[in-house]
């Protein structure tokens, strides 16, 4: 497991949101794409 904490750009997370608001992608479908924790 990775012990440094990434760091995301503020337009990433922007995407990341946009994406999930506009229903293109659900929270977990977003999270595997972007090894990120799941939201479960």
């Amino acid at each position: 497991m990775d012990s440094t904490p990434r760091s995301f750009s503020f337009e990433f997370k922007l995407d990341v949101v946009r994406r999930f608001v506009d229903g293109e992608a659900t929270a977990a479908e977003l999270a595997h794409e972007h090894d990120l924790s799941s939201p479960d």
